[in-house]
């Protein structure tokens, strides 16, 4: 098998990446929240940390899924632009 576009390799090698995107949004926002809460037990305050810093992982998260969706759509018009070029000739 080879890694050309369109082969079961490369397919596989897409979705797998695909399965991460819930990871990515996850990850940022639930360890926000925990080093908030830590920081905020350290310094004895209310939840101020905890809810500055999930704001923060929620905005990381959504810009990894926007940054990864355009990045799909940019391999989506290319594949199509070399489609069109081989089916000219």
């Amino acid at each position: 098998m080879d890694d050309k576009p369109g082969t079961k390799k490369s397919s596989l090698i897409r979705d797998f990446a695909k399965t991460s995107l819930g990871w990515e949004l996850a990850i940022p926002i639930f360890a926000g929240a925990y080093l908030g809460h830590l920081i905020d037990k350290a310094t004895n305050s209310s939840i101020t940390f905890m809810l500055i810093l999930t704001f923060i992982g929620i905005g990381v998260g959504y810009y990894n899924l926007v940054r990864h969706i355009e990045f799909e759509m940019l391999l989506l018009r290319v594949q199509k632009k070399h489609q069109k070029e081989h089916s000219n000739q």
